[in-house]
């Protein structure tokens, strides 16, 4: 296990954060400097030491640990000499946040066999790309230097879940339904910080749903089909270690039972007079409908058309039958058939159609 250093505060109110670092400690400020190799900030500018006639040095510095917008980020570096020297840098550091008011911080160097290292913190305003600045203030023996490194700061840990269905609104028993759930931070933006413990879980009026569930970065969805008949308010809720948990809003199903198949239905059509007929004369049209099975009485109303116009208004069915009377059929060829409109128990159906000739 690697020791590290550990601040100590003194006794006032607002004191700045001091290390101390003990000698039994120095061994892990050396391994612990080995571990920064490929540092979380990266350089982007190098002041060159100014002309003093003392060596010069190099900075390394990266930002380690979970951190957000408006928390402080942990800062390890270390000042080496760029060449080959019998000391090691000492003196001050100081690190300047590259926010609004510069927030800047001045740890002491603390020795290890080839660089003076330190700790420290930047402080980021925002998310995204920031940057911190390392300002080593130099002693007898190295000249001053700075440089800046860029940090990435995540979105976070504010977090909003959302949530919606697919059907919506009301579906029937047994019908296939999916629910999505998406996390963004409360903006709405995309999260991209550690998802350790990720975990997304679906709640129906409060118990868990059971379903199929598929898992992404930070978005899942899962599937049913075992809804019961009833109101369902279906929610999600988020989870991860370093992240705010948040629950979406309720969304309302309403499962309607199954309804049962409608029967099928056959139908007959008989007009008189048949055939050819005089313009003028009336033409009676009697439908009569009756289920494929069984001896139940169809019931329900009747459309009569001729060709495929609608003739006159719905007839109601009495003991399976309609009648309707054709009184205007101009000269020419007819094709009178009637539909029934069908109900939840008796399926809709067509007549045979009956050809009529009206002559003069």
């Amino acid at each position: 296990m690697i020791l590290a250093p550990h601040p100590s505060h003194s006794s006032h109110a607002g004191a700045r954060r001091s290390w101390r670092f003990p000698a039994l400690l120095l061994p892990a400020a050396v391994m612990l400097g080995a571990l920064i190799a490929a540092p979380a900030a990266s350089a982007v500018t190098d002041a060159p030491a100014l002309s003093t006639g003392r060596a010069t040095v190099s900075i390394v510095a990266g930002t380690f640990d979970i951190y957000f917008a408006g928390q402080a980020a942990s800062v390890y570096g270390e000042i080496t000499p760029t060449t080959p020297a019998t000391r090691v840098p000492t003196g001050t550091v100081r690190v300047v946040s590259l926010e609004p008011g510069n927030p800047t911080e001045t740890p002491p160097l603390l020795p290890s066999d080839t660089a003076g290292v330190f700790y420290s913190d930047a402080h980021p305003s925002v998310a995204g790309t920031r940057q911190f600045r390392v300002d080593y203030l130099g002693d007898k023996n190295f000249a001053p230097a700075s440089k800046t490194f860029n940090y990435f700061v995540p979105t976070g840990p504010d977090t909003k879940t959302t949530l919606t269905a697919t059907p919506s609104g009301t579906i029937t028993a047994g019908q296939r339904i999916t629910f999505t759930a998406n996390v963004t931070d409360s903006q709405g933006r995309a999260l991209n910080g550690d998802r350790s413990g990720e975990e997304i879980t679906f709640y129906d009026n409060g118990q868990p749903l059971v379903g199929n569930q598929v898992f992404g970065e930070w978005h899942s969805t899962v599937t049913t089909t075992s809804l019961s008949v009833g109101v369902h308010r279906i929610t999600a809720e988020s989870f991860a270690v370093f992240y705010e948990s948040s629950t979406s809003p309720a969304v309302t199903v309403t499962v309607l039972p199954k309804t049962a198949r409608a029967s099928k239905v056959a139908g007959t059509l008989t007009v008189s007079p048949r055939g050819s007929v005089i313009v003028g004369t009336a033409v009676t049209a009697v439908a009569k409908f009756a289920p494929r099975s069984g001896t139940a009485v169809v019931t329900g109303f009747v459309q009569f058309y001729d060709v495929t116009t609608k003739v006159g208004t719905p007839v109601a069915l009495k003991n399976g039958s309609a009648t309707f009377r054709y009184a205007s059929l101009k000269v020419g060829a007819h094709v009178l058939v009637a539909r029934y409109l069908g109900t939840p128990k008796f399926a809709q159906a067509l007549t045979v159609p009956k050809i009529v000739r009206v002559v003069r």
